[in-house]
């Protein structure tokens, strides 16, 4: 009987290898995990396409995703983003953005693929519990991304806010006009610090919160320590 982690991963290591050189192998490298993750049963929902990954890649895992007769639900992209303290013209550009795109959400379990289309059917709206649930990422570093994101609307904000000396009206045709944004006061610069912490584990395709990054918590190390225990039973050598 073939070892599907085994073939699979022989796939997608050979995809990898003729992507150009330009393209972020780091990323792709993640995609691969994540793909063997849905298959092993430890992610149920392998997210698809939203990254920075070149189009011959996206379409090929698809391939793939469809020759092993995956789930494959095309969507739009997913946001727990809480805006509830930020002005109404501010959230409603930002939920904008996102309409245009889309992305793939792969997964092996019908049940799961249900709850993909219902977030879909919100336009990508869901709880941060939910995401953590389907993309099978720790809450507490799920948790951790929307508070760095919460951090860089505050801080985006401020700097609309200096540059137009308070006045509303102003800050909104200076977003809507893709002001270049510079944090200049100690605490524009402490949220876009904050906003840009990022830690990533060895093996996974999330951003660790700061105790997961720090070692007092163990969510992100026990499940990086499974994405290891799958890469070495898909026998995947990616140098």
């Amino acid at each position: 009987m073939p070892n599907v982690l085994v073939e699979t991963g022989r796939k997608l290591s050979d995809l990898l290898e003729l992507q150009e050189k330009n393209a972020d192998r780091g990323e792709l490298v993640a995609e691969i995990h994540d793909f063997l993750g849905v298959l092993d049963g430890i992610k149920p929902v392998f997210l698809h396409g939203r990254g920075l990954a070149p189009p011959d890649w996206v379409e090929k895992v698809l391939v793939i995703a469809h020759e092993l007769d995956l789930r494959v639900v095309e969507g739009p992209f997913w946001d727990a983003t809480d805006y509830g303290e930020f002005p109404e013209w501010y959230a409603d550009h930002c939920r904008a953005g996102l309409l245009p795109y889309h992305a793939w959400y792969i997964c092996s379990d019908e049940d799961i693929a249900e709850s993909v289309r219902t977030v879909n059917a919100a336009t990508g709206y869901l709880s941060m519990t939910e995401e953590a649930r389907l993309l099978g990422y720790p809450e507490c570093c799920v948790n951790a991304h929307y508070e760095r994101a919460r951090r860089y609307h505050q801080g985006t904000l401020a700097i609309l806010k200096r540059l137009a000396n308070g006045d509303e009206n102003k800050m909104q045709k200076l977003f809507a006009g893709g002001a270049h944004l510079v944090p200049v006061t100690q605490q524009e610069i402490d949220d876009f610090d904050a906003a840009f912490d990022i830690h990533e584990p060895r093996f996974g395709s999330w951003n660790m919160c700061g105790a997961c990054a720090s070692g007092t918590s163990s969510a992100s190390g026990n499940l990086s320590q499974q994405y290891s225990d799958v890469v070495q039973k898909a026998d995947l050598k990616l140098g």
